[in-house]
């Protein structure tokens, strides 16, 4: 059996690899990758952070818990001389308490014992405050003179 019709052999040639031209979904799916994917990536640290306040209580250091208890003691006309050095008691899942002493000018002392819990969904502070005045040196100041 022979083919009548034989088919022309090509000639192989070595030509120059070259990348298939480039089509729009490629030129998308490379802006997506490039421009996407980060602003995915900040997206979500940013919602963690708005969610992680709403499941987590504050730490007594923190400045959500520092705001509030600038705010109550702003709202009681207490302006302390100074931050000192917060303490936290104790904390756990469901409650956080915290202590600190802060100077005042009169030289006494406020001592501030405040906490952190849940209440349904929502967090609430409780706050108990204390005034400690400024300690004498144990001698009492001179009479004023008597006249007769």
């Amino acid at each position: 059996m022979t083919n009548d019709h034989p088919s022309p052999k090509r000639p192989l040639r070595a030509s120059r690899w070259s990348a298939p031209p480039a089509s729009p979904g490629t030129f998308n799916r490379s802006l997506f990758r490039l421009i996407g994917i980060p602003a995915l990536a900040v997206a979500g640290v940013l919602i963690y952070r708005g969610m992680h306040d709403r499941f987590v209580l504050p730490e007594c250091d923190s400045s959500r818990a520092k705001t509030t208890l600038g705010d109550v003691l702003k709202q009681l006309k207490i302006e302390p001389l100074q931050n000192q050095r917060i303490k936290t008691i104790s904390s756990g899942k469901d409650r956080v308490e915290c202590n600190v002493v802060l100077p005042l000018a009169d030289g006494g002392d406020l001592n501030v014992d405040y906490s952190f819990f849940w209440q349904g969904s929502t967090v609430q502070m409780k706050y108990s405050i204390s005034h400690r005045p400024a300690e004498s040196t144990g001698t009492a100041p001179p009479a004023p003179p008597r006249s007769e």
